[in-house]
């Protein structure tokens, strides 16, 4: 599959039900390599479940997205900001991976969108295996468009080169024992103008992704099977903060993990346990604390220092798959299971300063270290009976979840039911409702902002004077668990060769988690944020063989959907106190096109492309010498929300402006408060074709020599990443780019 990060959600560009960051794919920050951010079923990126064999690695402490801060971290902010998984696997050591949108299996839990369920590669018992392969793309191979050839930020990325590695060697150590050692790099060298003394000059700012990747199969007996594995996956971004000497810093993710899994296969039935320890961790490895300012001499120099966050989770999980019990014409499959996790996080922030001097004054600004601890512990089970009689297959499920951060015990049941019409496949029609419950963020367990002290020399008296700046107390308390209510009703078959299905899902997220304030002081994390998602999906495939032109497989996928969702987060902060012109802020509704809704009814601004569509194609050709791997995906036109900025004669009852010639996008209501008002935007959509080929310049019985290309966006279209300012400016998608390299098999 063509892909510049290798990583699992670009994967999931394939399916048209899974929506992408409209700025993950913008021009502008091509040397990236960390993955990009989905959304399922209209929910948060982070209220997804990422699962490596069957266990979860969602970040569960703070999943604001990497460079949160951009080129301005802070020294009162105690977090970092992560991915929402917390170790990045390559699907180079993936053999597959399952996405989970609508009827989800009750064994799954902790999500209000979907599931994505990955599976590592098993070393192979028939003979030893190698891989080598190495790839390489740089800027001058793509068409970058908006870019400033001058750039000193690292959010405009005139210049990059990337560079991959992934090597592999598997096979036998005896009839029952095998064994898979793997790694995959990717490097990133990013050039940004810096200033120094004598003038500017180029210098790298660098991204890192690993994964080290062993693992044990062994099958010692026909009905045992057990695993062993282990995974070192370090995550760097080297930064640093145009114009600041000594300002250099790194974000990094130090993941390991340590996993393993028993299979038992008995007349009693199937039972597979699973247990794994991880470590990870988003931090901040600064090259100083302290930074200096001088307006005299126009220096600045320095850092915000070390923020160092340290995860260690315990997971496991028990399944038992009864054996099928038959009762006259009915059917009976019975299924079972729990799984517990523990993660204790501990978060360090080094002691900081802020030193500054004008012709005045000497300024000192303190920050503290700061050590905190936390412990999470969740466990879930499950009871699902599968009822087949006839054509007739009902599948009732029960999910029981409970975790010592929110003390709330979760009851998620779930239906789905299936009728064969034919009894031959070929037209069966499905429906469902279920309840899915989201997993417990805490990133309210710890505090999140540090007061500082400073301290004020008159240089002329020499008189001092201490201040201690203002704290804030964060709060937790008496929070319901995300949840999602889904309705679903769709068809699936088969015929003619052609695979179909067709799905109608409907969501309600209730009790999604934003966080306010009254007073800047004290911020609580609420359930006041909700969101609906109704969504339409159709698929057709088929598989097919010619005498000529290979083997083909083709698969057509379109989503046709809507959302409405509150404009907040889990981080957010949003203050709503607020007291303009003497009106007191109305927080939870706005002016949308001129008028006054309720929050969570406006339009998504991201993730929101109202239909998809994707195209995608597997083709071989010349006796499997020459493979292809096209993924085309064509996004609509979709909603951008932008300030409505009016005079107050246009607006319904005046804006919080002084002047009434001036502009204002907060527009008073009937009541006297103000509320902020939006129009909608466009961002044109359009089609991206990204085309991934192999050729066998060589091939013998042991040894295969391949040259790879990808090429994205084939046909150089120009979609749009946001709407248009008052300037005329938005974001573009990068044009036509290669990736190339070449592998060796043994």
């Amino acid at each position: 599959m063509p892909s510049r990060t290798g990583s699992v959600t670009e994967a999931l560009k394939v399916l048209p039900s899974v929506q992408f960051s409209n700025e993950e794919s913008g021009s502008l920050t091509m040397g990236e390599v960390r993955p990009p951010r989905v959304s399922i079923s209209g929910a948060k990126p982070y209220e997804n479940n990422f699962l490596v064999d069957g266990l979860s690695v969602s970040n569960t402490l703070d999943p604001s997205g990497l460079g949160k801060y951009g080129d301005s971290p802070s020294w009162t902010n105690l977090d970092v900001g992560g991915a929402d998984q917390t170790v990045f696997h390559d699907t180079h050591l993936l053999e597959t991976v399952t996405v989970y949108t609508s009827n989800v299996p009750v064994k799954y839990g902790n999500f209000i969108g979907g599931v994505v369920d990955a599976e590592t590669k098993l070393p192979r018992m028939d003979r030893w295996h190698a891989l080598v392969e190495g790839r390489h793309t740089r800027s001058e191979w793509y068409d970058l468009r908006g870019v400033d050839e001058a750039s000193d930020s690292a959010d405009n990325q005139p210049r990059f080169r990337t560079n991959s590695l992934r090597t592999s060697v598997d096979g036998p150590v005896t009839d029952s024992l095998a064994l898979l050692f793997a790694y995959s790099g990717k490097w990133s060298d990013i050039p940004l103008r810096y200033e120094e003394d004598d003038g500017f000059s180029d210098r790298f700012q660098h991204r890192t992704n690993e994964n080290f990747f062993a693992k044990a199969l062994l099958e010692p007996a026909s009905h045992l099977t057990v695993t062993l594995d282990a995974t070192y996956a370090p995550y760097s971004e080297a930064r640093w903060r145009p114009s600041w000497a000594d300002s250099d810093w790194a974000v990094e993710n130090e993941a390991s993990r340590l996993g393993g899994s028993a299979k038992v296969k008995a007349d009693w039935g199937t039972l597979t346990g699973r247990a794994a320890y991880a470590r990870s961790g988003f931090s901040r490895d600064s090259k100083s604390n302290v930074w200096y300012s001088d307006t005299v001499t126009n220096e600045q120099s320095g850092g915000v220092g070390d923020a160092i966050s340290k995860n260690r989770n315990l997971d496991a999980g028990l399944e038992l798959e009864l054996p099928e019990l038959v009762s006259g014409d009915v059917f009976w499959r019975i299924s079972t299971g729990f799984d517990i996790a523990n993660v204790t996080t501990n978060l360090w922030n080094e002691a900081a300063r802020v030193e500054g001097l004008t012709t005045k004054s000497k300024t000192t600004i303190d920050y503290l270290e700061y050590d905190q601890t936390n412990t999470l512990n969740t466990i879930g089970y499950y009871l699902q009976t599968e009822v087949e009689w006839g054509r007739l297959t009902l599948t009732p499920g029960m999910r029981l979840d409970y975790d010592d951060y929110s003390f709330n015990r979760n009851v998620a049941p779930r239906f789905k039911a299936e009728f064969d019409t034919m009894g031959d496949g070929a037209l069966t029609l499905v429906a469902g409702a279920s309840r899915y419950y989201g997993g417990q963020l805490r990133a309210y367990a710890f505090d999140r902002y540090r007061p500082n002290y400073t301290t004020t020399i008159n240089r002329t008296t020499g008189r001092q004077q201490l201040t201690v700046g203002n704290d804030r107390d964060y709060e937790a308390k008496g929070l319901e668990t995300p949840h999602s209510d889904e309705l679903m009703g769709g068809l699936v078959g088969s015929a003619a060769g052609f695979d179909y299905s067709l799905e109608l899902v409907h969501r309600d997220h209730r009790d999604q988690l934003v966080s306010k304030t009254e007073d800047k002081e004290t911020y609580k994390l609420t359930n006041d944020g909700k969101s609906t998602f109704d969504g339409a999906t159709a698929s057709l495939g088929r598989t097919f063989e010619t005498e000529s032109f290979g083997s083909h497989t083709v698969t057509l996928g379109v989503t046709k959907s809507r959302l409405k969702t509150f404009d907040g987060a889990y981080d957010g902060d949003q203050n709503v106190n607020l007291v303009a012109g003497g009106h007191p802020y109305d927080y939870d509704r706005v002016y949308y096109e001129g008028e006054l809704i309720n929050r969570s009814d406006m339009p998504a601004d991201d993730f929101n492309a109202p239909t998809v569509v994707t195209l995608g194609w597997l083709g071989s050709f010349y006796g499997d010498r020459l493979r292809l791997d096209c993924i085309s995906r064509w996004r609509d036109s979709t909603t951008g929300l932008v300030t409505d900025k009016r005079v107050a004669a246009d607006t319904p009852y005046g804006t919080t402006a002084s002047k009434p010639t001036s502009e204002s996008f907060q527009w008073l209501n009937a009541e006297g408060g103000y509320n902020d008002a939006y129009r909608a935007g466009v961002i044109s959509g359009g089609l991206i074709t990204d085309i991934s080929l192999e050729f066998d310049v060589l091939k013998e019985e042991l040894m295969t020599l391949s040259l790879l290309l990808d090429v994205f966006n084939v046909f150089n279209s120009n979609p749009h990443t946001g709407v248009a300012d008052a300037a005329g400016l938005q974001g573009f998608v990068s044009g036509r780019g290669y990736y190339a390299g070449v592998r060796c098999e043994f």
